[in-house]
């Protein structure tokens, strides 16, 4: 979907109730729902030459990171090796490098990555996105995550496929929502947990896209950690009392963002990436300021039988992550950008190398992708204006309730790029 079609299409996003997302919708799901699931598909295993792919991670105990995303690559790999073919046949083996979310540990763990001759990289979690991404996208090793808040990467048409739709649902929910306000907003404030990943496209291409389309936007980084953010919130409230207010970062940041948005009286529209929710955020948060928040979704997580969301719960019982926290979202990002490199490479033949799984991603033809409740990829370079490594032009419109839990979930934009 390119942004001039986003922008059309905005009002009727926020008539469907959007709001945007960096990963998927995360909310507390029914303890008798994980269990293991049947929908693990056929087996079709790989038996080719094992390929090694590499996974950069931030690791336990990091503010962008999750204590979970390893255990959820782990066992999505060995499933795609017994029921999807891996990558083209060939069995994925994992190289793991944790950056702990130093700086130079991730310039550290690419680097890792071009000795140990990997064929493509997967990014989990990664708060130094280029750090990482510079080493790699210069020695052509291609990149594939789910997410990316860094525009060198997202503008990159040579090696890196990001299957999320990002900013182009970004831009799409707070434009709508701008346009939808009563009377309409003509501000976005943005609050940001001020990191690179977070801050990068408010600070680069946002102002821009906001400005054409009638829109003033300002950016609030406000430092992870920060148990109170009611100063910065009165601030917002000062400037912006009625316009609409973007929250994105973690639960715990997002916390203290509602929380300080309610105390200095905000009354305006509240959009937020589906990050910010999780038990913690509807047990710290009360019910009516959760009521009415707008987001949007790339897979329908508070909903166990979804078909797609079942079978992501078989996978985890079933390879040994049974104990990760079905009700956070950063799982099922993983599980999604691990499934993106095996659905880029269903065609892949011969030797898997970095130059045939570029080639195979660009050549990928239309595809669902595991874990979205049906949304498609595809990586023409053509899904968003300026970013071609984005491969994912739909998203998931839905909002919530008092118990901060979306009650419906629409597919918005799913169409195929041209």
């Amino acid at each position: 979907m390119h942004i001039s079609h986003a922008r059309g299409r905005a009002a009727s996003l926020v008539t469907l109730l959007v709001a945007s997302a960096i990963a998927v919708a995360a909310f507390a799901v029914p303890a008798q729902a994980a269990a293991a699931d049947s929908g693990l598909g056929t087996k079709t295993p790989a038996k080719g030459t094992p390929v090694k792919i590499g996974l950069i991670v931030d690791g336990k105990g990091t503010q962008i990171g999750t204590n979970d995303e390893s255990a959820v690559a782990d066992a999505t790999v060995k499933w795609l090796n017994q029921y999807k073919n891996g990558i083209g046949g060939h069995p994925i083996e994992l190289d793991t490098c944790v950056t702990a979310g130093d700086p130079g540990k991730s310039v550290d763990c690419a680097n890792q990555m071009i000795a140990d001759n990997v064929a493509a990289v997967l990014f989990g979690s990664n708060r130094n996105f280029q750090a990482s991404w510079d080493p790699l996208h210069a020695a052509g090793i291609p990149v594939f995550s789910f997410a990316s808040g860094y525009p060198g990467a997202n503008a990159d048409a040579a090696s890196t496929f990001i299957f999320g739709p990002g900013s182009a649902s970004l831009m799409s929910l707070n434009i709508g929502a701008a346009k939808n306000a009563k009377p309409k907003a003509k501000k976005v404030s943005v609050v940001a947990i001020d990191v690179p990943a977070a801050t990068d496209f408010y600070k680069t291409q946002a102002p821009a896209l906001f400005k054409a389309a009638g829109l003033d936007m300002e950016l609030v980084p406000v430092a992870a950690g920060t148990a109170d953010m009611t100063p910065q919130m009165q601030k917002v409230v000062s400037g912006n009392p009625n316009g609409v207010t973007f929250v994105l970062g973690n639960d715990s940041f997002c916390i203290a963002a509602f929380n300080g948005l309610r105390t200095a009286g905000f009354k305006g529209t509240v959009t937020a990436i589906p990050q910010c929710f999780s038990d913690a955020t509807r047990t710290a948060v009360p019910a009516d300021f959760l009521e009415g928040i707008q987001i949007a979704a790339t897979g329908p997580l508070d909903t166990p039988k979804d078909p797609s969301i079942k079978q992501y719960y078989a996978v985890l019982d079933k390879f040994g992550a049974s104990d990760v926290d079905k009700s956070r979202i950063t799982g099922l990002s993983m599980y999604q950008g691990v499934t993106g490199l095996n659905i880029a490479t269903q065609n892949l033949k011969g030797a898997a190398t970095p130059a045939s799984i570029i080639a195979a991603a660009k050549a990928m033809p239309w595809t669902v992708l595991p874990g979205t409740g049906g949304l498609h990829a595809q990586c023409t370079g053509t899904v968003l204006a300026g970013n071609p490594a984005v491969c994912m032009p739909g998203t998931l419109a839905a909002t919530l309730d008092a118990t901060g839990k979306a009650s419906a979930y629409t597919p918005v934009n799913d169409v195929q790029p041209s």
